[in-house]
């Protein structure tokens, strides 16, 4: 691998096949690559960035839309197996709740009508064929799933240079796998309705946690304490689904578009601060359109 001064961006985790339909019809409005991971990597070569995730889905419909997508939007598909794996589906209902606000929910299927998510991780072999296949060191490389084959990529960019972006959904079962995780990670980030309790970041140093929070803004701790950053304001909520990864998407970019790399920790607060509150408005823009995605359309 060589180093890169591109903006490119590795990621791995889950890539689904999002579906979007309102509540009550029995049709869909839309088919598109979904998912925390697939998101992010959709929204970065949206802003200019190449993006290439790593994955496995299988060669049904479902897949084959995932992959079409993708390719629509310039991603790069050279490390997504269609071979082996399997396709998670993710149905967001939209509706409006009884006090006349638009609201969504998730239901996950997979390919015979089950709901629940099928989906089927990275293995070591899978990871170290890709570590041998590329060609470039990224400058970012994103993960959202705890797995051993992701810590190996992620551990092994870490070595060559690159800045480690891991949102958990959850700390799951794995505790030593998720610790391990978050120690080789440079930037953290996470939901509250995920992960509530933040005294179990406090013994690291040389990392930024971000909590995002809804409607109440986000907190964030470079070293030492939190701060508390409040909401960008968006009067025309249409859909708040996928603003949390329009918030990750802008913050790399940010950050690290077109600029030399440098240690998180070297990161001066207030540049930090405009970072956030960039990706902020545009995570508020983003609600003002149907489907995680839908600014990008």
């Amino acid at each position: 691998m060589k180093h890169e001064t591109k903006n490119i961006c590795v990621g791995a985790g889950l890539i689904s096949l999002d579906v979007l339909i309102w509540d009550g019809k029995s049709y869909p409005i839309a088919y598109y690559a979904g998912g925390t991971c697939g998101n992010v990597m959709m929204i970065l070569a949206h802003m200019g960035w190449e993006s290439y995730p790593i994955a496995r889905l299988d060669g049904t419909k479902d897949g084959q839309r995932v992959l079409a997508d993708m390719e629509n939007h310039n991603v790069h598909t050279d490390f997504v197996s269609t071979n082996d794996g399997k396709t998670p589906v993710i149905v967001q209902r939209n509706f409006i709740n009884k006090d006349g606000i638009p609201t969504h929910r998730f239901e996950s299927r997979n390919n015979i009508g089950r709901f629940y998510l099928d989906f089927k991780p990275l293995t070591l072999k899978q990871a170290n064929h890709v570590i041998e296949r590329i060609r470039f060191i990224p400058k970012v490389f994103f993960f959202d799933r705890v797995a051993p084959a992701i810590l190996k990529l992620a551990t092994t960019f870490k070595k060559n240079g690159a800045v480690i972006f891991f949102e958990p959904s959850s700390r799951g079962g794995k505790v030593d796998l998720f610790n391990k995780c978050i120690e080789v990670a440079d930037i953290v980030k996470f939901s509250d309705q995920r992960i509530k309790d933040l005294k179990q970041f406090e013994s690291y140093r040389d990392k930024l946690f971000i909590q995002t929070q809804g409607a109440k803004g986000l907190s964030y701790r470079l070293n030492s304490k939190w701060i508390h950053l409040e909401p960008v304001i968006n009067d025309n909520v249409i859909d708040t689904a996928g603003a949390g990864d329009w918030t990750a998407a802008a913050l790399i970019n940010n950050l690290f578009k077109d600029k030399i790399m440098f240690g998180i920790c070297d990161l001066l607060e207030s540049d930090l601060v405009k970072a956030l509150n960039e990706a902020q408005k545009i995570a508020a823009d983003s609600c003002s359109y149907e489907g995680a995605r839908g600014m990008m359309q």
